[in-house]
């Protein structure tokens, strides 16, 4: 339950049938702060050698040299060691009865003309925001020069500083926290008051350096707005905008189970000239098929990976051997009739097209039947589970959207509304059989074993000379469907996202392994109402 805690349950039950009839997975909306934050400030140490201006408000004014208690040579503003303006006033008090006055922006004395004396005087400064300093010279008639003197004031024409110091620089993962460190400061007048926003929230911060915490950030973008007036009512203002997003989706999934054990069976078997080898001897290579699904509520359909034909092609159900009018083989059937009429309806005996298209064909015939077409009206029931067995030795040939292994389980999903679960079964030259594909394998089934992987399915060898124990392992897969919950998407387990089942409320601890977008109990699901929890990738 690692990150349970992002998802919140909202779903309502979904009034379902079938054995495991699974409502769709729904992404949960995230609880997740939408903003808000805390604050943490460090103010800054004070400046021993501050003498005014700054104060606590966060400002050192530059290291002032602190003017005398009687004035010696002049004063800047009154001994003011601070100002907002640089237009200076200037008050001279000379040695001696001085004739010309010189001065200087430096500590030198060595700027500036001598000029006749006044007794003060404005000055213009040329620096800003910072420690200016002043020099001064006297000279009497005689030509006697004083010495030197010095003095600054600090020029503050600016709000105050603002740095963000560690912000994130790229997209956040939604559900963690978010930390932006940042400083106020104002070496002249000192920071009056900070404020921070984000959106409608505002909170009071502070001059030193602050560290903001969003404590688990649902998706969005942000935005960290630092506004700041010094003590001279001079504002400043900076953001910093980040966004949180996610590679990932919390979802949720209602799962009603009851004491059904149906399930429809789609073979799609390749009709195409370069199946003639396995087409000889198909009925004895399937031959123990019903063996393994006896005692289930079974439905067993058939049609071929050709994409066209306007009788036997493009999902259409083909007719059962030996028997009139029937599109359908049912556990109903006694053993000896149903097993013969399924081999010789897999061993076809006409040459469909070279473009097959197996997945295009199960979706196809998915398509019809919920359509109630002709020959495919019925076969996939309500209150069923549903398996496809596929028997090829070349891959999918087309790329369009339903011949796509994962449209092919979103497309399930959606058509019966989150309601059943579904596994293929792939029986191909498997893209690592070299000895296969060298020999009657045709080409690698590629797109087959995608979406066998995909649904848990059972991966078979259609090079074999005997399909028995491969078609054993494919039955029991299809009992294995009526023990699963498909889920909407491929669950993410890792150290930060598990997945969770609750029966009626309670943590259901029933053991399960996880085969593509299939949760496999090894039994049988007690009844009752189900609630799944996980994360896919968006």
């Amino acid at each position: 339950m690692k990150n349970l805690g992002l998802i919140v349950v909202l779903l309502g039950a979904i009034a379902l049938t079938g054995c495991l009839e699974n409502g769709g997975g729904t992404e949960a909306p995230s609880n997740n702060n939408n903003g808000d934050f805390s604050v943490i400030t460090e103010p800054p140490p004070e400046d021993p050698g501050s003498t005014g201006g700054g104060g606590t408000g966060g400002g050192d004014n530059g290291g002032t040299v602190p003017q005398p208690t009687e004035p010696n040579g002049f004063d800047i503003n009154k001994g003011e060691v601070l100002t907002g303006s640089n237009n200076l006033l200037l008050d001279f008090y000379p040695p001696f009865t001085s004739a010309y006055t010189k001065i200087s922006e430096d500590e030198t004395c060595s700027a500036g003309t001598f000029a006749s004396f006044v007794g003060s005087r404005y000055f213009l400064s040329s620096k800003t925001n910072q420690s200016v300093p002043l020099s001064v010279q006297f000279r009497d008639h005689d030509g006697r020069t004083s010495v030197c003197y010095v003095r600054r004031i600090y020029i503050d024409q600016a709000g105050p500083e603002i740095v963000f110091a560690k912000y994130p620089s790229a997209p956040v993962e939604e559900g963690t926290d978010v930390e932006v460190v940042f400083s106020v400061t104002d070496p002249g007048a000192g920071v009056q008051s900070v404020t921070c926003m984000v959106g409608a929230v505002s909170k009071p911060c502070a001059a030193g350096t602050n560290k903001i915490v969003f404590p688990k950030l649902a998706g969005g973008e942000y935005t960290l707005k630092v506004s700041a007036t010094d003590k001279f009512n001079q504002s400043s203002e900076k953001s910093v905008t980040f966004t949180v997003t996610s590679l990932y989706k919390q979802m949720v999934q209602n799962v009603k189970v009851n004491e059904y054990q149906k399930v429809d069976i789609l073979f799609v078997i390749d009709n195409s000239g370069s199946m003639e080898y396995e087409q000889k001897s198909m009925a004895s290579r399937v031959r123990n098929f019903l063996d393994v699904v006896k005692g289930l509520d079974w439905q067993i359909a058939v049609t071929t990976t050709d994409p066209s034909n306007s009788t036997l092609g493009d999902g259409r159900l083909v007719p059962i051997y030996g028997q009139t009018n029937n599109y359908i083989l049912n556990s109903s059937m006694s053993d000896t009739v149903a097993r013969n009429a399924l081999g010789m309806t897999l061993q076809r005996p006409e040459t469909g097209s070279g473009d097959e298209q197996g997945i295009y064909a199960a979706y196809r015939a998915i398509e019809r039947s919920l359509a109630s077409t002709a020959t495919n009206k019925n076969f996939i029931r309500s209150d069923s589970q549903l398996a496809v067995v596929l028997i090829s030795d070349e891959d999918e040939s087309a790329n369009g959207p339903k011949n796509d292994p994962a449209n092919f389980v979103k497309y399930v999903q959606t058509a019966f509304n989150g309601q059943k679960s579904v596994s293929f079964h792939s029986i191909i030259a498997r893209p690592d059989d070299k000895a296969c594909l060298s020999g009657e394998g045709y080409s690698a089934g590629y797109r087959y074993e995608q979406i066998s992987k995909l649904t848990g399915g059972v991966i078979g060898d259609v090079c074999a000379t005997d399909y028995a124990a491969q078609v054993q392992g494919i039955a029991e897969g299809v009992r294995q469907t009526l023990k699963s919950i498909t889920l909407s998407c491929s669950p993410v387990i890792d150290s930060m996202r598990s997945l969770l089942v609750l029966k009626d409320g309670q943590v259901y601890n029933g053991a399960r392994t996880i085969n593509g977008v299939n949760v496999v109990f090894s039994d049988m699901l007690p009844k009752g109402d189900y609630e799944v929890y996980y994360s896919c990738l968006k």
